[in-house]
């Protein structure tokens, strides 16, 4: 009888052991069943992806570095777990969503305010958020430490799905570089100005960068703040067009009115660099060959061209890798050309390529309404232009997103 029972505890101890080591209860599915419950609950507000991708994420085997430097990402799985997940962007086969965010983290030493946005926005963008989202950070050596330190934070302060990867800005410029040789002489006011660095011209190249299963993506700035869940700026997709290959707002300054005043001279019945909105009755007139007229009192019609603002990028990744005509339109002998043809003297960026790639070629640029970039700068206004700046500035329906550009103080 005593052997027999001894047969029985060693049968039950080994029964015991190969129990607890089951792929069934191991840690990462533990973790799984428990990030489950999260998923179930955020996804009742729209979000994508599920259970099965969330374990994908959890493997430690894929704890590599991101296409394009540096990667980290992260879940936060409730307070029975309180843990933060580490792990490289992975395409929606084995990721939980799709709506991924970029942002520019750098130099923040150099910028005592630089902090305060990035935390203002992540604030903004996970109170109002009904969607899982994977956060992609642009950033530095001497700025990713804070970067990651606030995201987590905000992420354990909101209790939302969210994933990060971070990107070493070096990395991101070396794959871009035959961009930034070609349009940083074109595009920036002075070697050593705020829009003289490569990463300024980032987005243009981002298809480079990313992971090449990644199918879109939205570039925001720092200064940005949500009013409304960032789903419905992504749902903006749904309207592009079959040739759309971004989606921009309309600069909401008269920059372009300033830049373009040697090509307006000679072409006086131009809309480029006219306000958005504009009416059909003429009242007042803007400047002395606008081509086109503006009234407070009258009704406003969106069909001026005041050019296009970056503080808010959506890129279809997939459809910009596939076009030819975006890779001739981005050589260096293309971009000379079109500068010339309008007398073009940029100092912003991007944001000047897009403007004269939406002018030139229309059918290639969605026109994201206004009220996803709500830019709060005045400075034109005092600067010369006093005179026409409310023409420029009005944007009309209610803001999802503002802009607080040239440091401006953001409504409460």
């Amino acid at each position: 009888m005593n052997k027999i029972l001894l047969v029985l505890i060693i049968a039950s101890g080994f029964l015991l052991i190969i129990y607890a080591n089951s792929s069934i209860f191991n840690r990462r599915n533990i973790l799984t069943i428990f990030q489950k419950t999260d998923h179930e609950h955020h996804h009742h507000g729209g979000g994508a992806g599920g259970g099965a991708h969330s374990e994908a994420l959890l493997d430690h085997h894929n704890l590599g570095g991101a296409v394009g430097g540096k990667a980290a990402a992260v879940h936060f799985l409730g307070s029975r777990l309180n843990e933060l997940k580490r792990v490289k962007y992975l395409p929606k086969e084995n990721n939980a969503t799709e709506y991924n965010i970029f942002i520019i983290y750098t130099k923040e030493s150099q910028n005592v305010i630089l902090k305060s946005k990035f935390e203002l926005f992540l604030k903004s963008l996970l109170k109002y958020t009904t969607i899982p989202m994977h956060l992609h950070v642009i950033t530095d050596e001497q700025s990713e430490g804070s970067a990651e330190e606030l995201i987590r934070e905000q992420i354990a302060h909101y209790r939302k799905v969210v994933f990060y990867t971070l990107y070493d800005v070096k990395d991101c410029a070396e794959k871009i570089s035959d961009i930034v040789k070609s349009m940083l002489p074109l595009f920036n006011y002075k070697t050593g100005s705020y829009y003289s660095d490569a990463l300024f011209l980032l987005s243009l190249g981002l298809h480079r960068i990313v992971d090449v299963n990644m199918k879109r993506a939205i570039l925001i700035d720092c200064d940005v703040v949500f009013r409304s869940s960032v789903k419905e700026l992504f749902d903006q997709f749904d309207h592009f067009g079959p040739e759309h290959l971004f989606g921009l707002a309309p600069e909401l300054t008269p920059v372009y009115l300033h830049i373009l005043y040697k090509y307006r001279a000679q072409n006086s019945h131009t809309l480029f660099g006219t306000p958005y909105y504009l009416n059909k009755t003429t009242t007042t007139t803007i400047g002395n060959s606008i081509g086109g007229f503006f009234s407070r009192t009258a009704k406003k019609t969106k069909h001026g061209y005041p050019g296009l603002n970056s503080g808010v990028v959506m890129l279809q990744l997939d459809r910009i890798r596939q076009s030819r005509l975006y890779e001739e339109i981005i050589k260096p002998d293309s971009v000379k050309n079109i500068v010339e043809k309008y007398s073009f003297k940029g100092h912003l960026g991007d944001q000047d390529f897009y403007t004269l790639m939406g002018f030139e070629f229309p059918g290639l640029i969605y026109r994201l309404d206004c009220v996803w970039n709500r830019q709060l700068c005045t400075w034109w206004r005092e600067n010369g232009y006093g005179n026409v700046f409310d023409s420029y500035f009005y944007c009309e329906g209610p803001i999802k997103v503002y802009h607080g550009n040239c440091n401006t103080r953001i409504p409460e």
